[in-house]
């Protein structure tokens, strides 16, 4: 059985995915849209698809699935015209940048619950932090206590940026630096970590944040910043991931009550109480191939995604408590409220 897709959206993202796609056996990447239509085209020639002037002709074509990868501020209109056409739904992060927009396409997806959405956050998939996942998942491993994401990265309007994920060099879209519709990286980039760090330890319930803008010109969107963060079970953690620093490194780690698991720059250390530490090597990074052949099996085998809207809402409650904490400095409690309202509205407690 033959999955056909389309792509709304051929940027970074949207280029990313259909190339990914394209090399995946049983997938056809068989229409494409975006708003400056030689990106399409362009990318149409590679991947052998065909070019649709609307994102409504392209919804008009025999498509089993969709990836939405327009800038994050115009995922809902989009987002929910794939859905009202019946087709699966695979939505980039952040899912919105706001909780309204988010809540709105949380709605959507409970109005179709026969169709399979899922949030694009790859982190989940790649195999040292599936590792630190088990470690932590384990009987024995007891409650998390702290936990901590560093993922430092360099990013600046006027250069080329290297992106160590995907091992080449990029331009960064203009809106990335928009601070009235991305909010920066405490805002968007963040959301990885704090997707990552919440399927780890549990819900966070409240932040503090600091930050600034350093190296932008004033008034942009603030390159630089730390988040304090405590989750509902008592533990407390720490997410940074700034655009400021010219070497890239990534540190991310969890303490539990009885082991403490870290991910050094693709090294896994490992120590509990009965033995020595051990190291794990993690040469190879397939997350974003593993990303998008889960959600195709999901289609194909009728499966659950790992990353439900839902949980795209999650985070961006903390997302949002985040912004708000480094403006008004001051501990913000997360307000998941609107993801509350959509269970209440489709008689589910909120899980």
């Amino acid at each position: 059985m033959t999955i056909k897709v389309g792509i709304i959206g051929c940027g970074l993202m949207g280029s990313l995915h259909a190339r990914t796609l394209h090399a995946l056996p049983g997938v056809k990447v068989a229409a494409v849209h975006n708003r400056t239509r030689s990106k399409a085209e362009a990318l149409a020639a590679e991947v052998g698809a065909v070019v649709y002037d609307s994102y409504a002709s392209l919804l008009e074509q025999d498509l089993d699935a969709v990836w939405v990868a327009t800038p994050d501020h115009l995922h809902v209109d989009a987002s929910k015209a794939v859905l009202e056409s019946g087709k699966h739904l695979f939505l980039e992060k952040a899912i919105a940048t706001s909780l309204t927009d988010a809540a709105e396409i949380v709605e959507a997806g409970a109005k179709h619950p026969y169709l399979k959405a899922m949030v694009g956050y790859p982190l989940r998939f790649s195999p040292a932090y599936r590792a630190m996942k088990q470690a932590v998942s384990r009987g024995n491993a007891g409650k998390p206590i702290q936990a901590w994401s560093m993922r430092t990265h360099f990013l600046d309007p006027n250069q080329r940026v290297y992106d160590k994920y995907r091992d080449h060099y990029y331009d960064t879209p203009s809106w990335y630096f928009d601070d009235e519709t991305a909010k920066g990286p405490i805002f968007s980039h963040g959301s990885h970590d704090y997707d990552l760090l919440m399927w780890m330890c549990g819900e966070v319930e409240s932040v503090f944040a600091y930050g600034g803008t350093y190296l932008l010109p004033p008034g942009s969107i603030a390159d630089a910043f730390t988040v304090s963060l405590r989750f509902a079970n008592g533990g407390i953690g720490q997410v940074s991931t700034p655009w400021v620093t010219r070497v890239e490194y990534d540190m991310t780690g969890v303490a539990t009550e009885n082991l403490t698991v870290v991910n050094n720059n693709g090294v896994l250390l490992e120590k509990d109480d009965d033995g020595p530490e051990q190291a794990t090597s993690f040469a190879d990074n397939d997350m974003w191939v593993r990303l998008n052949a889960h959600f195709i099996d999901c289609i194909r085998d009728n499966k659950t995604p790992l990353i439900s809207l839902a949980d795209g809402l999650r985070v961006i409650a903390v997302s949002e408590a985040a912004y708000r904490s480094l403006k008004e400095r001051r501990e913000v409690q997360v307000d998941y409220s609107a993801l509350e309202s959509v269970m209440r509205a489709e008689g589910k407690a909120q899980p």
